[in-house]
């Protein structure tokens, strides 16, 4: 079976090579747990190659002569995909390009328009998901992502407004600043991040998320993302300013430029539990010249977010409305005594915040 070329990376995978090999048993197998068929299926694996000409694609080199191999090789994928006939109902789990390309064969008309996808959406995880996490391997999409929306947040409106002016402006196109949501844990900062995200995905947006310990990625993803678009959201998630391995200054390094440029595609919003963002740790009171040194190096950190937003406790009036709100979407109504029982929990537990009174909703029996 002669190699794939413009579509290298397909070639180990499992499903791809059973279908070209014509081997049905093997086609059956792969696909059994994914929607759509297997037509469906190879082309979800196209739309997310991180081969040779996707690749190209992105960079702005899909000339005429690779998209001929390109064609050539989307016209063999189609008529391998569509000439088995597994045993595995297609239930039309499929949008896009990706419904194009699994309706019919002849793939290979649609190299140039592939070629524009990869160059607007990316190669890999990042063409093909709305939410990706980073790890030592790259990026990695997330197939069921919280489906929080700016609906199920109540309260903070104020908040969130200059928030998602911002990133209206940054899907526009236009600049806008990084920012920084601090403030005690369970405030809503992480949920605001992930809902606001959401309200822009209808125009490409992506969030990425960044754990703490993975910070030091940051210019891997730089590199990853970096194009025309699509535009993305980077999200650093629990940073903190004061940690023993000083991930402040390797981030500090990213965002004000390291090596590796900053994507204009990219902006960075980070959430922190801290409410004093130039807090000393120990080690730094130690001394008096490394205490100046390090509370000025925090405080640059801080300065680098255009946006600094903190979310802080509203009081009991604020945790009931979340509470009970929750307690109505339930049960369709709030039972007498409801808010009674919310205020004893809360009193008696970590306080009137959001994540408490998602816990309240949850263990709530009328």
């Amino acid at each position: 079976m002669t190699e794939l070329v413009a579509y290298a990376d397909l070639d180990a995978d499992p499903l791809v090579r059973s279908a070209l090999a014509g081997d049905q048993a093997g086609a059956e197998r792969a696909v059994f747990a994914e929607p759509g068929g297997l037509p469906a299926a190879v082309a979800r694996r196209v739309l997310a190659s991180t081969g040779p000409f996707a690749r190209a694609a992105r960079a702005g080199l899909a000339d005429e002569a690779r998209c001929t191999i390109a064609a050539a090789e989307l016209d063999r994928l189609a008529t391998a995909a569509h000439g088995l006939e597994v045993r595995v109902p297609a239930n039309g789990a499929a949008t896009g390009l990706v419904a194009e390309l699994a309706a019919s064969p002849g793939w290979g008309r649609h190299a140039t328009d592939l070629a524009s996808f990869h160059a607007r959406e990316g190669v890999g995880a990042l063409a093909v998901h709305r939410v990706l996490r980073v790890d030592e391997a790259g990026l990695h999409g997330i197939e069921h992502p919280d489906p929080i929306e700016l609906d199920d947040l109540v309260g903070r409106a104020e908040l969130r407004a200059d928030l998602l002016a911002d990133l209206a402006a940054f899907c526009a196109g236009e600049p806008a600043n990084d920012a920084l949501l601090y403030g005690r844990p369970g405030t809503g900062k992480s949920a605001t991040v992930r809902a606001a995200a959401a309200a822009f995905a209808d125009r490409g947006l992506r969030l990425i998320q960044v754990a703490h310990d993975e910070l030091h990625h940051i210019d891997a993803v730089f590199e990853a993302v970096n194009g025309d678009g699509p535009w993305c959201l980077l999200y650093l998630d629990d940073l903190v300013f004061d940690d023993a391995t000083r991930a402040d200054r390797e981030l500090r390094a990213a965002l004000e430029g390291g090596v590796v440029a900053r994507p204009r595609n990219v902006l960075v919003w980070a959430t922190s539990n801290r409410l004093n963002m130039t807090h000393m740790t120990h080690s730094e009171r130690a001394d008096e010249i490394d205490e100046s040194e390090a509370r000025g190096e925090k405080t640059a950190l801080a300065n680098r977010f255009g946006r600094r937003v903190r979310f802080d406790v509203r009081g009991e009036d604020w945790y009931l409305e979340i509470a009970l709100g929750l307690i109505r979407q339930r049960l369709g109504e709030v039972p007498d005594g409801a808010a009674e029982a919310a205020l004893r929990y809360c009193r008696t537990g970590a306080g009137p915040t959001p994540r408490t009174a998602h816990h309240f909703a949850a263990q709530y029996r009328a």
